[in-house]
């Protein structure tokens, strides 16, 4: 689930409805910054993925359950 929130007097408060939230569950909030720094981060660990395709293969199979 991702929703928008406005810090205001200590609080989150939501700016739109939400909808699926447990009572008593704690959720994440990210900063718009922090969520840029993350995707930035998430596409560099997806192109360096690449580099370790060589282990993707037959005789190392054994190891894929360690």
């Amino acid at each position: 689930m991702s929703i928008k929130v406005e810090y205001r007097d200590g609080v989150f408060e939501p700016l739109d409805k939400v909808e699926g939230a447990r009572q008593g569950a704690i959720y994440t909030a990210f900063s718009e910054e922090e969520l840029r720094d993350f995707l930035d981060t998430l596409g560099w660990l997806k192109a360096a993925e690449k580099s370790f395709d060589f282990w993707d293969n037959e005789a190392d199979a054994v190891y894929d359950t360690l």
